[in-house]
């Protein structure tokens, strides 16, 4: 099954696999340079420019393990909608975010809760350290982190995947790479002890419209226990939408977070 244009994976490896400069790895006799990885996820990336998809979500942590249905809407550069349903069709809550503000609606409390899009903000959300940006690439298949455009620390491989490692202040982050598509599998973040504390899967890749983009997708912190899982049963790109909307109710409780 195709998942990336094969004629640019090849005019890549030769037009940059003998850049002295950049380090290289050969795994089944292909040889690579982060510079081929990282044009070639950019490219996937940018062919996405809006999303629709809906599916499960799976949380498990010690203390519960839930799940549920979620619709999602993704508008690049800057609104992703999602809607959470529970068991029985329960509607759980919805969240509108955008590069400035959000709006998370907690139907179950008809509660709308306010606040700017801060990295503080989004961790009490999510229970995840990410950027606005970090959450609009994980579900577009995951891209390399702001610092890790350059050539990486060291280029390896593991596993039968190529893994460039990159080092910065709190520790290390490991990107590995398919071999057959130069797409990113998987991302693990290191402490500065070397302890794995969060890793972003990204799973059963298929081919849309020229973008490859996973059906499942992962994130578990290994320190605090955490697993969130998302499984897409469908998924469109690049469709036409109307500007992205949330529904509240006029009497919903109204807090703002700073």
């Amino acid at each position: 099954m195709k998942r990336v244009d094969g004629i640019i994976v090849a005019f890549l490896v030769v037009l940059l696999g003998g850049c002295a400069s950049a380090p290289t790895a050969n795994l089944a006799g292909k040889a690579i340079t982060p510079e081929i990885v990282q044009r070639i996820v950019k490219v996937n990336r940018e062919r996405v420019q809006s999303l629709n998809g809906s599916g499960t979500i799976t949380v498990e942590s010690p203390e519960l393990t839930q799940s549920g249905s979620f619709e999602l809407m993704l508008h690049k550069p800057d609104s992703i909608l999602v809607k959470i349903e529970g068991p029985f069709g329960i509607h759980v809550g919805s969240v509108l975010l955008t590069r400035t503000d959000f709006l998370f609606y907690n139907s179950l409390e008809n509660q709308l809760i306010t606040g700017s899009v801060s990295p503080a903000n989004l961790n009490r959300m999510f229970r995840i350290n990410l950027t606005f940006d970090e959450v609009l690439n994980l579900f577009t298949g995951g891209s390399f982190l702001a610092g890790d455009g350059n050539d990486p620390d060291s280029l390896v491989v593991e596993d039968n995947q190529f893994v460039l490692i990159y080092g910065h202040g709190a520790g290390k982050r490991r990107y590995w790479i398919d071999p057959g598509t130069l797409l990113i599998s998987k991302v693990q973040h290191l402490d500065t002890k070397g302890k794995l504390v969060l890793e972003e899967r990204f799973e059963k890749f298929r081919e849309l419209d020229g973008a490859s983009l996973p059906r499942h997708i992962r994130i578990t912190q290994h320190q605090a226990r955490r697993l969130v899982a998302v499984a897409f049963s469908s998924l469109a790109i690049n469709t036409s939408g109307v500007p992205l909307v949330l529904d509240v109710p006029t009497n919903a409780e109204r807090v703002r977070w700073r």
